[in-house]
C-alpha cells in the first residue's frame, strides 16, 4: 500500500510541478530586422573604398520620417566592409518602396518585403525580411537574411 501511496504522490508532484511558461528572465530578444546592402562596382566595394560615404548617400521612399540610415564598416556578413544598413522599428509586415541614391551616379530603387517569424517563446514573432529587388540591378542574397549585395553594373 505504501509503495501505491508513494507512486502516486511521486506522480502527482511531477504533473503539477510542471511549468507551461518559460524562465525568459536571461533572454535578449533582438529587434526587427534591419536591410544591410553593399554596393559593387567594377569589383569593388564603393563604400569600403570610400568612393561614397554618407556625406553623399541619400535615401527616400516609405517611412523614412524614423528611417535610421547609417554607413558601416567591419560588419559581419558582407563580402568585405562597407555596408550602408537602414532599419526603422515603425516597419510592420508588408512591402516598401526606398529610393537609394549614391552620389550623382547611381539611383537604386529597392522594394523589400517583410514577414514575421514563427512565434517563439520567449520573444513572440519578429519582424524579417524576406525579399529584396533592386530593378535592373543584380542583387545577390547572402546566408544572412538581411543582408544583400547589389552590383552597379
Amino acid at each position: 500500500m505504501n509503495k501505491k501511496l508513494l507512486i502516486l504522490f511521486t506522480l502527482f508532484i511531477t504533473l503539477f510541478s510542471c511549468e507551461d511558461d518559460p524562465d525568459c528572465s536571461g533572454v535578449t530578444c533582438a529587434a526587427g530586422d534591419s536591410i544591410n546592402l553593399e554596393f559593387i562596382s567594377n569589383g569593388e566595394n564603393v563604400i569600403a573604398n570610400r568612393t561614397y560615404t554618407a556625406d553623399n548617400i541619400l535615401v527616400t521612399g516609405d517611412l523614412v520620417e524614423n528611417l535610421n540610415v547609417q554607413v558601416r564598416d567591419n560588419v559581419q556578413g558582407g563580402t568585405t566592409t562597407g555596408l550602408l544598413e537602414l532599419s526603422n522599428f515603425e516597419w510592420q509586415p508588408g512591402q516598401y518602396n526606398y529610393s537609394i541614391r549614391l552620389g550623382t551616379d547611381w539611383v537604386i530603387d529597392i522594394v523589400v518585403t517583410f514577414s514575421l517569424s514563427e512565434d517563439y517563446a520567449c520573444c513572440g514573432r519578429r519582424l524579417i525580411l524576406t525579399n529584396l529587388t533592386a530593378g535592373d540591378f543584380t542583387v545577390e542574397a547572402t546566408s544572412f537574411s538581411s543582408f544583400y549585395t547589389i552590383i552597379l553594373e
